[in-house]
């Protein structure tokens, strides 16, 4: 039962960025890089050394938040599922028995919020935004004092996934994305290959 509980928190608090890792950032070996130094600089020293370089600031935004949430997670998760592992039983003194999966479930929360914080964050910075800067600190303090609302998890958990979500839609839509894109994307239509663009076109014109 303990290596059950273990192993399903554990899939819960960090199967997401997981996922997330392995699908968007494994394939590119400079954005595994920066996922394992866990900061976008040398990222973006590679940038300014070649201009011909795939990667944007806001992989480098997306990829840093994601090392820092994961990093975040797996501090947060640990002793707890050293916990879920036994022995003993969670909730025989009158404590809720749901200890170990909320927990799970606000360490994932966590872990995508400070993703959606770093693309969120770092595009602040480089617009010169205050007020986006101010949101996310207001929304880093917020989620942490709905914490304080525990054991009584439906006023802490509920509240934190509803602002995880309009979270993500901000950092979605300051990404660039559209919900056209999310359709292009459902359906999995292939671009024409007549309207495919020469990587030449795309290369910096030379200055006169």
């Amino acid at each position: 039962m303990g290596a059950a509980v273990l192993l399903g928190c554990a899939a819960i608090a960090l199967g997401p960025a997981a996922a997330l890792v392995l699908l968007t950032v494994a394939a590119e070996p400079l954005l595994v890089v920066v996922l394992l130094a866990g900061k976008a600089d040398e990222g973006l020293a590679s940038l300014s050394k070649d201009g011909r370089s795939p990667l944007s600031l806001r992989q480098m935004a997306y990829v840093a938040g994601l090392s820092f949430g994961i990093i975040s997670g797996v501090f947060s998760i640990t002793n707890i599922l050293a916990d879920s592992a036994g022995p003993g039983t969670v909730g025989i003194h009158g404590d809720s028995p749901y200890y170990f999966i909320t927990s799970a479930f606000l360490t994932m929360a966590l872990v995508l919020l400070h993703t959606f914080w770093g693309i969120i964050f770092f595009d602040a910075c480089e617009r010169r935004r205050a007020g986006g800067l101010g949101l996310v600190v207001g929304s880093h303090l917020l989620t942490s004092g709905l914490t304080f609302l525990n054991p009584w998890y439906e006023a802490s958990l509920g509240p934190i996934f509803i602002l995880t979500l309009c979270t993500g839609l901000w950092a979605f839509s300051t990404a660039g994305g559209s919900f056209r894109n999310v359709l292009k994307c459902l359906s999995c239509k292939q671009e024409p290959e007549g309207q495919a663009m020469l990587y030449s076109a795309l290369q910096v014109p030379p200055e006169g």
